[in-house]
């Protein structure tokens, strides 16, 4: 992922489509009488394909309400938010959200939040790599513990220094995350395990 795709095969492997609309229309001629004029028909202007808004990444995303409790629903839901936490981090250096949820534990929480450092501190930012959750559930495993999983695109995007030249870029990359959580008085994130799929 963004920041992290040198580190995928590394840690425990760190790192979101087009609708094709179709459409058919009747051929059929029409037949044509001796009394009266063929019509003429003026044929409707086809609208113009609007361009999908690209995501604002300096504004955090929302707290989906399905995180307040706890079940194999809010775990998904706390998962989901988490992730979507990450490409926000990497555009602000907002930790304040991410920390909240993360473990003392959690490698993939503190790996993440240590990258996003180095990059602030060398001057550069982050372009592009917004992140598209395609499916997520969760398991309960007890009162306490939960899993949680995820698939997760992520779209191309590159880190820049200050002149703006490219220090590294990635390209749009699916990834499972297998999630480790606990409930006390709210979600932490444990664990974050990350495997690369492969899309053919």
């Amino acid at each position: 992922m963004q920041g992290r795709r040198r580190g995928v095969a590394g840690t425990t492997a760190v790192a979101l489509a087009a609708l094709l609309v179709a459409s058919c229309s009747d051929d059929t001629p029409s037949t044509p009488t001796t009394t009266s004029a063929p019509s003429t028909t003026t044929p409707s202007p086809s609208p113009t394909p609007t361009a999908t808004p690209t995501a604002d990444l300096n504004v955090p995303p929302a707290r989906p309400e399905a995180m307040t409790t706890p079940g194999d629903e809010g775990a998904a839901a706390a998962a989901s938010y988490f992730i979507s936490l990450y490409p926000y981090i990497y555009a602000t250096g907002d930790f304040s959200e991410w920390d909240a949820l993360s473990a003392p534990e959690c490698e993939f929480c503190s790996e993440s939040r240590a990258d996003v450092e180095r990059m602030l501190n060398a001057g550069n930012r982050t372009t592009g790599a917004p992140i598209e959750i395609l499916s997520s559930s969760g398991i309960k495993l007890s009162d306490e513990w939960y899993s949680a999983k995820l698939r997760v695109r992520q779209a191309e995007g590159s880190e820049v220094d200050s002149s703006g030249a490219v220090v590294s870029s990635n390209p749009v990359g699916v990834f499972d995350f297998d999630f480790a959580m606990s409930w006390v008085d709210g979600w932490r994130i444990d664990s974050v395990g990350i495997v690369p799929v492969e899309e053919g």
